[in-house]
């Protein structure tokens, strides 16, 4: 099977071969395909192992697919040609107008030696025709300039609207936040720490007032104020710091007893001691076992935290010499924050 495709692919390269060369050359092609005729059907009665014709059957294949085949397309082509030649001699018009369907570039070349005036005309046509082509294709091209400058101004016009319309909002961000400091600004002062000690509620929402004043404090940093504005705004920072230098040791010395007023039928108590009352105590007898303190300091430790307690301590008795207690860091009272989950926060400067 291996011989035979080999032998296949052998014929069939010679067979196209042969083909090229009667095409670009037929009176070659003519002695090649005799060639390749007679020497191998002398190999079907003599085997020729010296040319590699020892098989019959190859030899018989090359013969009449190679050698026939070659020989027979050459005659023809040059049959072909010699009619060609003899219609031009006896006949210019008709010779040019078969020529003219079967070879454009010898037509031309055949048309302007037997026919002149025709070829002139010819070559006017195809200028005309390459000039129309070129004129739309200018037009074309200018067209499609025209729709790109087109499309690039009403991008550049869309541009132009949006930068407007982030202008606008901006400026109204602006105003509405010098608004905004500028009712802060009365009203800081006239705020009371005692109206946020009473009780656990009332504390946690002085937290959320410092932390909304935090908030428009941040805000200013991320909008375009001019000098103006940044007087304000630093007015309004010194204010809130003021503020929560008095607000905040104050909601954490009404944090123990307001606590306190919360365990009272539990039998527990808090308090707030030390300088500034930066640690808060409870007492419950549920704090002898170190799984209730761990779940009650994760459950009030961010709470703890923004009021800003540096240390929470767990007796189950109050007179307990032995206890635990947690340290925090947690910033100074003149800091303003913005608070994050889980008691994290970041000073704003």
């Amino acid at each position: 099977m291996k011989a035979f495709l080999k032998g296949a692919g052998i014929v069939f390269a010679l067979a196209i071969a042969g083909m090229i060369l009667a095409t670009v050359a037929p009176q070659v092609g003519v002695w090649v395909g005799l060639a390749f005729l007679v020497v191998p059907l002398v190999a079907i009665f003599k085997p020729l192992p010296q040319l590699h014709l020892g098989n019959r059957a190859f030899s018989a294949s090359i013969a009449f697919f190679v050698g026939l085949v070659t020989a027979l397309a050459s005659l023809g082509l040059m049959s072909e040609t010699q009619r060609l030649d003899d219609l031009r001699a006896t006949d210019p018009i008709a010779y040019l107008a078969e020529l003219e369907f079967r070879d454009q570039s010898k037509w031309l070349s055949e048309l302007k030696e037997l026919a002149p005036e025709r070829y002139a005309q010819e070559q006017a046509k195809t200028a005309e025709a390459e000039a129309a082509a070129k004129a739309e294709a200018e037009a074309a091209e200018a067209a499609r300039k025209s729709e790109a400058e087109a499309e690039a101004a009403e991008r550049a016009a869309q541009a132009a609207q949006a930068a407007q319309e982030r202008q606008a909002e901006q400026e109204s961000k602006v105003r509405t936040h010098i608004e905004q400091l500028d009712r802060e600004i009365v009203s800081i002062p006239t705020v009371q720490a005692s109206k946020y000690t009473s009780d656990v509620s009332t504390i946690n929402t002085g937290l959320l007032l410092i932390g909304a004043w935090a908030l428009l404090y941040e805000e200013g940093g991320k909008l375009e104020l001019n000098d103006e504005a940044q007087q304000k705004r630093e007015k309004f920072r010194q204010l809130l710091v003021r503020k929560q230098a008095q607000m905040l040791p104050a909601m954490r010395d009404a944090y123990g007893p307001a606590m306190r007023q919360q365990l009272w039928e539990a039998d527990g108590s808090a308090r707030t001691i030390g300088s500034g009352y930066r640690t808060v105590e409870f007492v419950s007898a549920a704090f002898a076992r170190n799984a209730n303190i761990k779940q009650i300091h994760l459950e009030i430790r961010e709470n703890l935290m923004m009021l800003r307690f540096s240390r929470a301590q767990y007796k189950w008795i109050k007179q307990a010499s032995e206890y635990s207690y947690y340290d925090m860091e947690v910033p100074k009272d003149t800091d303003i924050v913005k608070w994050e989950s889980g008691g994290r926060y970041q000073v704003i400067e």
